[in-house]
């Protein structure tokens, strides 16, 4: 999927430690930006899916990812740069998996989602709309 060209009125980066807790940093800093923007109600979709960006960013990637979130008038972008080979596709888990739901919750949950490569750099994101 293609994001939407819109002007971007606030935008933060973030970079995480190549660790277990830097999902609940990620989500730590998507909820503060949502509440400091009057968006509270996105935030638990939000989070869950930056912490799945973030996990898949470590689970395969090296080094320390970096979140960045950008908002404009109608669109929440959240998007985790790593280091990491590959291009990232949803896969189907099987019941008994326990991992393997990450990008599946993602394309289910979020407006738009996708990934971009330069050089050795990659970036997973996602967008939800902003409500009327």
């Amino acid at each position: 999927m293609h994001p939407r060209q819109t002007a971007i009125y606030c935008r933060l980066a973030h970079t995480l430690p190549a660790e277990p807790i830097a999902a609940r940093e990620a989500r730590s800093h998507v909820r503060q930006f949502l509440t400091c923007h009057g968006l509270a109600d996105l935030a638990d979709d939000a989070t869950l899916l930056a912490s799945e960006l973030v996990s898949n960013a470590l689970r395969h990637a090296c080094g320390k990812p970096e979140l960045r979130i950008s908002l404009s008038s109608d669109v929440l972008r959240l998007e985790v740069v790593d280091g990491g080979p590959g291009f990232p596709s949803p896969r189907t888990a099987e019941d008994g998996d326990t991992d393997g739901r990450g990008l599946w919750l993602v394309d289910r949950m979020a407006a738009h989602w996708g990934f971009n490569r330069a050089n050795s750099i990659k970036s997973v994101w996602c967008e939800l709309a902003i409500p009327a």
